[in-house]
């Protein structure tokens, strides 16, 4: 009897082993780059409208999780390659449709090209764009790849937005490709004064920024993220947050 006992121990202890080994391997890396205001790490904290956003999804599907800090190239790299991961927030473009699942969106922003004001060039659209010295882009951004595909032969590519105004500012670069959410809080964190910069009449595209899914994740963990989503704009916690971060926004329908 203590024999069988014990081999139904050592066969309790290998099935919670095999479990615990199964769940593991599910669990979702959650990862977002620090990238104001939409995520950002401020006194060892995440904070931003898009954290607050996932932090509620995760409430309301009852996921507690981690999220972690990623360079925009390696987190992509990551959901590109690997299994398991979720990465927030990503832009949606045609070239990125197929190779993720998309729950979103979180918010719209329009994306003009940026000068330095003293520097004395008329920008007014794409091919003013294209004839200028150098456009800065930031590697695998959206701009970076919307900018390959109109053929520009001036790029200059940078592995973070805050490189992209130092730049300007310094004059190493002629044009800044920006979302107007995002320009001012680059700037606060480049310690750049915003009457430095000057917005052209350029728009280059609308930008949607999305969660982004691994392609392995079923569409169910997918409906479940973006039934949440849904709930928090339907019950207006999604509008209280967005007005926290941008006071004076007003989300396209």
């Amino acid at each position: 009897m203590l024999i069988l006992i014990n081999r139904n121990n050592i066969f309790i202890s290998i099935l919670l082993m095999t479990l615990g080994q199964f769940v593991q391997a599910e669990e979702r890396i959650i990862m977002a780059e620090d990238y104001r205001p939409f995520q950002y790490i401020e006194n060892g904290a995440w904070s931003g409208l898009s954290f607050e956003i996932v932090s509620e999804i995760l409430k309301i599907i009852d996921q507690p999780s981690k999220i972690n800090l990623y360079p925009w190239a390696r987190a992509y790299s990551e959901i590109a390659n690997k299994p398991n991961r979720i990465l927030f927030s990503m832009a949606r473009t045609a070239d990125r449709e197929h190779l993720f699942k998309w729950v979103g969106p979180i918010i719209e922003d329009k994306v003009f090209f940026y000068k330095k004001r003293s520097v004395k060039i008329n920008i007014n659209d794409i091919a003013d764009a294209k004839a200028v010295g150098t456009v800065l882009v930031v590697r695998n951004y959206p701009e970076h790849a919307d900018l390959q595909k109109r053929l520009f032969t001036n790029l200059y590519i940078v592995n973070q937005p805050v490189q992209l105004f130092k730049m300007l500012v310094l004059e190493r670069g002629d044009l800044v490709p920006s979302g107007e959410i995002t320009v001012l809080p680059i700037l606060q964190k480049a310690n750049i004064d915003p009457h430095l910069i000057e917005q052209t009449n350029a728009l280059l595209f609308e930008n949607k920024l999305y969660i982004a899914f691994s392609k392995d994740t079923s569409d169910l963990e997918v409906l479940k993220w973006q039934q949440a989503l849904n709930q928090l704009k339907s019950t207006g916690k999604y509008a209280q947050i967005l007005n926290n971060y941008l006071p004076n926004f007003k989300q396209s329908k």
